[in-house]
């Protein structure tokens, strides 16, 4: 079965950070799809408009980005360039074919269609449009403006979802009920922690916040000769894990585990709990290592 994709069209000199930041999003927040920027998809010496062609009939939906450069304004009496990339891409968007059969089209025989406005009105009159889109205007669309992203971004893809009948993924992670206990214990400050992770006990950890401000997390990966020493290494630690009643966040790939370490009852502060579980781990490490 192949990923329901979207092509982003969207003129570089206008949106391409957005364009970027919508595909990371939708691959993010939607489950089994595939986004295609022409930036990430066609490499030195491909023959562009073929490479071009080939993306957009893969596609199963178009998003077309229209910021305030998108196209001439009416205001310039400006016309379109006839070898206009962007309006070829919206040309064949609606012209081409599909290029999948049975479940792979998702139940679709056209490909759908959503004019995004990033940063500007949301009106097609603004545009001096060729007929060759002039479908667009007809199209329910969407706006976004820069400074709403982080609040809009989330909204507008649930919205995408729900009209293409795509699943989103789970929101966020769930976590046990606060224990009261571990609520009022304090915070390592960030000075002292630095301090801590120095000495040769914490080899390998590291702080890290992963975006959030007021979050601190320690983190280490733990490599391992093969699959089996990581999987007795996190056994290991989850047998202790139990008696502690303190639990990693972690994830294994192959012969690595890489670790993160907060304490969520304490509003995802290090505690003595993370510098503890941290300890541990490292000495599990080096006995599954020897052994």
């Amino acid at each position: 079965m192949q990923p329901f994709t979207f092509f982003i069209s969207y003129r570089r000199q206008d949106t391409a950070p957005i364009a970027l930041l919508l595909k990371n999003e939708i691959e993010k927040r939607i489950q089994f799809v595939r986004v295609s920027v022409d930036v990430g998809e066609i490499r030195g010496g491909e023959h562009f408009p073929d490479r071009l062609r080939a993306l957009i009939g893969e596609a199963h939906a178009t998003i077309a980005l229209i910021g305030k450069n998108w196209l001439p304004r009416r205001e310039n009496n400006t016309v379109p360039r006839g070898d206009d990339w962007v309006i070829a891409e919206l040309e064949q968007s609606a012209s081409l074919p599909i290029l999948h059969n049975g479940d792979d089209r998702y139940g679709r025989s056209n490909r759908f269609i959503l004019p995004l406005f990033v940063d500007c009105e949301r009106r097609f009159d603004q545009f001096e449009i060729p007929e060759a889109i002039g479908y667009l205007a007809g199209l329910q669309a969407e706006h976004i403006d820069y400074a709403s992203w982080p609040t809009e971004i989330g909204p507008l893809i649930d919205r995408i979802a729900v009209s293409l009948g795509l699943k989103k993924r789970p929101d966020s992670d769930e976590y046990p009920k606060p224990s009261f206990g571990k609520a009022r214990t304090q915070p390592v400050g960030d000075v002292e922690l630095t301090s801590i992770l120095s000495y040769e006990d914490y080899e390998g950890w590291y702080v890290d916040n992963f975006g959030y401000a007021e979050v601190r997390y320690i983190v280490k990966t733990f490599k391992f000769p093969q699959f089996n020493d990581a999987a007795d290494f996190m056994a290991l630690v989850a047998n202790h894990c139990r008696v502690l009643d303190h639990h990693p966040e972690w994830r294994n790939v192959f012969n690595h585990v890489t670790v993160s370490l907060t304490t969520w009852d304490a509003r995802r502060r290090v505690t003595i709990y993370d510098l503890n579980l941290a300890l541990y781990m490292n000495k599990a490490a080096n006995y599954i290592s020897k052994a």
